[in-house]
């Protein structure tokens, strides 16, 4: 039973193992709704507006950025997007091509970005455009050539970092082998581990603790679904039997001792892609309930944002429902939508073309091809590879560069220099927190987004509350993202005196190193020396020790330090304390010096040989008051090794029915291969 429990206790994750192998170590998918960022900047009268998304994980956000500028003055739009991995980076190209694409209809359009945007598992036809797309994509990428050239920039990108993202558009023929369903169902074994025979039932804890009460229009059903097969959308009742290539990336590893670099599947297994474009829109007639219910769901409204900026982009106004399309009559936010066109056409013995595709104009009374899907003038979208602001840092393109910064929840450890550096004289930071973060508990959740506000204010940065009431749910639950402004004038002199500190904290690093330094040999001690140190016999003083390892003594009325004995070796003398850095280890608890170590048996920090022995010694009297304690250090080891065998013999005579019993270990405790995403392991 004891070895039972110590291995449970092995196999037990902490909460940021959990975290990591839930949303894994590539992000597919935003997890906040999709923001109009042009609006983040007040009062901005540049003729030339940069934006810079760090990690988003989704393409959402630029959409809509775009579809909106019709509203704004007419000015240069620079949108930046660093992500870590090529496969991001390629989703990205590849959802633009698809949105962008003038021979695909509006609804077919919204069911292929959705399909691959957030399924595991796609139609065979979905299937097969993918593979079409690849040589165009390829010719994109290594020619400049199709419509995607014209407003997005890969120029700053290293060439080998464009052959990467060549290689990922390669894996996504079909000839390529992808095992999509056995890979994710690795995931789940790994994350759920022996409790895998049970996740319906931790799934649908997680819905109703959590998810219920942040956005009730994701259904308990399609929740439970994508958790457990991986399909979010659901189009047109089909069958799923092809594998979403795009999803499959690789990670890092180590298997039998030697480093490897392993393809699967490495993203979100708990969250869902549903918080990006499912769970908000500017349509409030989507949120009507009945009964108590409500009468559309998470995709109904992921179906009409993606249709709505369809709409925006070709029209140049906001897409509205007509009240008669108001009432559902399917699963699907187009079903709904052809209730009355259905009727209308019948009479006009149409209803062939209807079933092609419903819906298939952006504006009225325009058809099909007269409407193309174009780009504003004036935008340019710039893709970066990174992992931080370090390869942008002392560099005169991007100083003073950016209007608005976006920091997706992944990032909050680059809140940091040289991010002001980065910014220009007025900015505004939009910051991913944790509100929507299922493996977090509430107070983790609350710790997290207070660090976003005392980092914020370590750089001089303002908490804009007033801001983050204007972004809020249907149910009035507020967007996870936390708003920063930065001006620079009023953050030179925070800015100057953190500069300060860490100036200082370098020069006392570098210190304490050359104190350190100048001590050549190992001054722990040795037996000889313990023997030669039997005869010392130096007088007790009463003292204690403060938080720095520094012993307090006593002397009458006050305490604090005047001169202290010194041991050495041979002869004792005394010296007033010098003034000197701490050691690693605090202060030594009998000399004052910088103490490199540390007695296992006292807890006390000490600095050389001599220390090490009166520290022992005033234990020994501790022990045993009024009596001597000489103890050979060698019979002293050889006692403790001694009772060490006798306690494990005790273990092993206590545990030998239970190792009888046990003929067959549990699979969950076999050796594996161990594959880290980010220091956690996911197989």
């Amino acid at each position: 039973a004891g070895q039972g429990l110590e291995r449970a206790r092995a196999s037990m994750k902490s909460k940021v193992q959990q975290y990591v192998e839930g949303v894994g170590g590539i992000r597919l998918w935003g997890f906040s709704p999709s923001l109009d960022l042009s609006a983040m900047i007040d009062g901005n009268s540049e003729e030339e507006l940069n934006i810079l998304s760090m990690m988003p994980g989704d393409i959402c956000s630029f959409l809509k950025t775009i579809a909106r500028m019709h509203s704004q003055k007419a000015r240069q739009l620079n949108y930046y997007i660093i992500e870590r991995h090529p496969e991001a980076l390629a989703r990205y190209i590849l959802l633009l091509s698809i949105f962008f694409d003038d021979d695909l209809g509006p609804r077919e359009c919204t069911e292929i970005f959705l399909e691959i945007y957030g399924n595991t598992m796609l139609r065979k036809q979905t299937s097969a455009f993918l593979h079409s797309k690849v040589e165009e994509l390829i010719k994109f990428l290594t020619n400049g050539e199709g419509k995607l050239a014209e407003f997005i920039d890969i120029t700053q990108m290293k060439f080998k970092e464009r052959d990467a993202i060549e290689k990922v558009f390669k894996t996504w023929y079909e000839s390529i082998e992808c095992d999509m369903e056995e890979w994710r169902e690795k995931r789940l074994r790994s994350y759920y581990e022996d409790r895998f025979d049970y996740r319906k039932n931790l799934i649908d804890w997680d819905y109703s603790m959590s998810v219920k009460d942040w956005a009730e229009i994701i259904h308990s059903k399609l929740f439970l679904w994508w958790r457990q097969e991986g399909i979010a959308y659901e189009i047109r009742d089909s069958k799923y039997p092809q594998p979403n290539r795009t999803m499959a990336s690789y990670a890092e590893g180590k298997e039998k001792g030697y480093s490897k670099l392993k393809r699967g599947f490495w993203g979100d297994i708990v969250q869902s892609p549903y918080w990006s474009i499912g769970v908000h829109a500017d349509e409030h007639s989507l949120y009507k309930k009945r009964s108590f219910q409500h009468t559309k769901t998470c995709q109904h409204v992921a179906e009409y944002n993606i249709y709505s900026l369809l709409y925006e982009l070709s029209t140049k106004k906001p897409y509205k429902m007509p009240p008669e399309d108001s009432e559902i009559h399917g699963r699907s936010f187009w079903s709904g939508l052809s209730h009355r066109d259905v009727e209308k056409i019948e009479e006009e013995g149409e209803i062939e073309t209807l079933q092609d595709d419903r819906l298939d104009t952006l504006s009225a009374g325009q058809a099909r091809g007269n409407s193309s899907k174009k780009v504003p003038q004036g935008v340019r979208l710039i893709l970066l590879q990174g992992e931080n602001f370090d390869f942008m840092k002392g560099k005169k393109k991007f100083a003073e560069l950016f209007d608005v910064v976006f920091l997706s929840n992944l990032c909050l450890q680059m809140l940091k220099e040289p991010l002001p550096d980065l910014l220009r004289a007025r900015a505004a930071l939009v910051v991913e927190g944790a509100d929507f973060m299922l493996n977090f508990d509430k107070n983790d959740r609350k710790a997290f987004n207070d660090k976003i506000k005392e980092l914020g204010k370590e750089l001089g940065m303002v908490v804009e509350d007033g801001k983050r009431d204007r972004y809020k749910l249907y149910n009035g639950v507020h967007f996870p993202l936390y708003f920063l402004s930065f001006d620079k004038a009023a953050a030179q002199e925070v800015l100057a005196q953190r500069a300060k500190r860490q100036e200082e904290a370098v020069k006392s690093q570098a210190s304490l190193e050359s104190l350190l330094s100048q001590s050549t040999g190992d001054e722990r001690p040795t037996a000889e020396a313990l023997e030669g140190l039997e005869a010392l016999d130096v007088p007790d003083r009463p003292y204690e020790v403060d938080a720095m390892n520094r012993p307090v003594v006593y002397d009458g009325i006050r305490r604090g330090w005047e001169r202290r004995t010194m041991v050495v070796l041979g002869r004792k003398g005394t010296a007033a304390a010098p003034a000197l850095k701490a050691g690693p280890l605090g202060f030594c608890a009998v000399t004052g010096l910088p103490a490199k170590y540390k007695d296992p048996q006292t807890g006390l920090a000490y600095a050389n040989v001599e220390a090490f022995k009166e520290i022992r010694r005033r234990h020994g009297a501790r022990e045993t008051p009024g009596e001597a304690q000489e103890t050979d250090p060698a019979v002293a080891a050889q006692a403790d090794e001694e009772k060490r065998d006798e306690v494990a013999g005790e273990r092993r005579e206590a545990g030998k029915e239970e190792e009888e019993e046990e003929i067959v270990e549990p699979l969950i405790f076999q050796n594996r291969p161990k594959w880290r995403l980010g220091g956690s392991a996911v197989l």
